[in-house]
């Protein structure tokens, strides 16, 4: 299937009930009639999937499969700033993983009736890439993603507590598999939650000290969007988060993004990984739990430790820890494929 789902393409589901203990949602919209188009390609509202600039929007549409499950659809971009394939052809994970990200919200605001008033907190995430993307001079990827919703509390008015199980697929070919792990609370919830943190932050920004590693040391082609900072300490790096990239941060919000720590994860794990001559080494997949709120104004410590000899020798493994003063706020390991370079080593300047 691609981006632009037909009714004739999934199996609606009977009336019924909905579990959400929201009032509105799924059940009181009509179901598409047999044969019609859903929407697509164009992308879906902006403010369904928290983002402010329209252009990062990646879903184009989304059906209901049965009560909890979903396939929503999404186009990525070939050739992103952020996100890119590497020279064999590999998706880059961290694309699949804001898709999932941002279905997440979809699903929850779209299906369930979450307020967009609600606020989100991600515990978990993982992803991981089974499989190359087919060669094609399109500018965009059309990608569905097959995703199965598990409550993991009790459902209320004031939140929303699920697992969401993904399968991703490429012109019909299983070519990844993820986990999201989030909660949507109302105002009120959050406010109890984060305490007077939840007001305007007086720092947009994470302080650091020291040196900014290059951008081919960490798999980026641009320095601003490097995210960690050689302070002279050989146990990891400081994170560097410049509030002007809006790439990084698409809105304002009272901590560290969760997608930024990810990518600071990916960063440290290819910074760390310094595979053999002749070999370069590229990401095929993560994980990481979030155990606290990262927040801004306060140093952010960045470790990476790579796991040799416990998977295939084109493998490695990368333990990865994020920490503020003291303790840790998120951890989780990144996947690598070593591949030959053919760059020569140049990228890594």
């Amino acid at each position: 299937m691609s981006a632009q789902l037909s009714a004739e393409d999934v199996t609606l589901p009977a009336p019924r009930q909905s579990s959400s203990p929201f009032g509105w949602g799924w059940d009181a919209m009509p179901e598409p009639a047999r044969g019609a188009r859903l929407p697509g390609p164009r992308f879906v509202s902006r403010e369904l999937v928290h983002k402010s600039a329209a252009e990062r929007v990646l879903l184009t549409d989304g059906v209901r499969q049965t009560p909890d499950s979903f396939i929503i659809a999404a186009m990525l971009p070939r050739d992103h700033c952020l996100y890119q394939q590497d020279d064999s052809g590999w998706t880059d994970p961290m694309l699949p993983t804001e898709a999932l990200r941002q279905a997440g919200y979809y699903i929850q605001h779209r299906f369930y009736g979450v307020p967009e008033t609600h606020k989100f907190i991600l515990g978990g995430v993982t992803l991981g890439i089974d499989g190359t993307a087919p060669p094609s001079p399109a500018p965009w990827l059309p990608v569905n993603l097959r995703v199965i919703c598990t409550p993991t509390a009790k459902w209320t008015s004031r939140r929303l507590c699920m697992r969401l199980e993904v399968e991703v697929s490429v012109a019909g070919v299983v070519c990844g598999h993820g986990s999201l792990l989030s909660q949507a609370v109302d105002p009120r919830v959050y406010q109890a939650i984060r305490g007077r943190k939840a007001a305007s932050a007086p720092h947009e920004s994470v302080p650091f000290f020291g040196c900014p590693l290059s951008p081919g040391e960490v798999g980026r082609r641009r320095k601003e969007d490097v995210l960690l900072a050689d302070d002279g300490n050989a146990d990891g790096w400081l994170l560097r988060l410049d509030d002007s990239n809006t790439e990084m941060v698409d809105h304002h919000v009272d901590h560290v993004p969760g997608m930024v720590v990810l990518e600071a994860f990916r960063q440290a794990a290819l910074a760390a990984a310094r595979p053999p001559a002749g070999l370069r080494a590229s990401v095929v997949g993560l994980r990481s739990e979030f155990a606290a709120f990262c927040e801004l104004g306060t140093p952010v410590r960045i470790t990476a430790s790579p796991q040799r000899g416990c998977l295939a020798a084109d493998r490695m493994l990368v333990h990865v820890v994020a920490e503020q003063d003291g303790d840790e706020v998120a951890a989780g390991t990144v996947e690598l494929r070593l591949c030959p370079d053919a760059s020569g080593g140049q990228d890594r300047r």
